[in-house]
């Protein structure tokens, strides 16, 4: 785990990375990564939820009664679990979130939770 994760901003940190690369919210397309993204560092469940509900959208329905609570974030985080971003899709978030300065050293971007393309290793 690098200094920068164990650092007790990091949580903050994220949040403002997010602002900065998506200062409009982040879009349906790009929710599924980055949610691969986030499962990838130190955050907690609890704190990938609280990211989740700062970066759902004014206009969504979940948002309509101006809150968002446990059930609409874990139903959420249900909903796109299911989904592969795909590497292509995590690099170019990544990218984005580079840009908007978060050090991604030590989070994997190159590959999907579900697997890479590599053949698995002959077990002998």
């Amino acid at each position: 785990m690098t200094k920068t994760f164990s650092h007790p901003h990091f949580f903050r940190s994220v949040l403002r990375w997010l602002q900065v690369g998506y200062p409009e919210g982040v879009p349906g397309p790009d929710r599924v990564a980055l949610l691969s993204l986030l499962r990838s560092t130190p955050l907690t469940e609890e704190q990938i939820g609280e990211v989740v509900r700062h970066f759902t959208e004014n206009g969504s329905p979940a948002v309509a009664d101006r809150v968002i609570d446990r059930d609409e974030i874990a139903e959420f985080i249900s909903e796109v679990t299911h989904h592969d971003a795909g590497p292509e899709n995590i690099q170019r978030v990544a990218g984005i979130l580079a840009a908007a300065g978060w050090p991604l050293a030590g989070v994997d971007v190159g590959e999907s939770e579900s697997g890479s393309d590599r053949a698995p290793a002959s077990q002998g």
